[in-house]
């Protein structure tokens, strides 16, 4: 399951272009900010939830940042091929190019096209 900052543009899109590669369907979406995301979220204090998106794994482990960019597009059919290839790059240099985009987000986000991201419950 993908959870994602409902409140932030470059997050919606990210989502729309995630749900788009995912034709499957096979990845439910959902906000941080909704409820039903809580249980999914509870082994992180309250001021850690927003800080990144999230996959939450079918064992309830959690990933994201950069690091976890590999394995959200190799959850897609049309991602699997980019997601192997970032899997080449050390963890710290994906975290590294994450922080760098959620520092210009709102920048970022400007630059494209809003909307609301599509939600799919398990």
């Amino acid at each position: 399951m993908l959870l994602y900052d409902a409140d932030c543009r470059l997050c919606r899109f990210a989502v729309r272009t995630i749900a788009r590669l995912d034709r499957d369907e096979r990845l439910a979406l959902l906000p941080l900010q909704d409820p039903e995301s809580e249980p999914l979220l509870a082994s992180l204090d309250a001021g850690r939830r927003l800080e990144t998106w999230r996959l939450a794994r079918p064992d309830g482990s959690l990933t994201g940042y950069g690091a976890g960019v590999p394995e959200l597009l190799a959850a897609t059919r049309r991602g699997r091929l980019l997601g192997r290839l970032l899997r080449l790059l050390p963890s710290g240099v994906l975290d590294a190019g994450y922080r760098l985009v959620a520092r210009n987000r709102r920048r970022l986000g400007r630059l494209v096209p809003d909307g609301p991201a599509p939600r799919r419950f398990p």
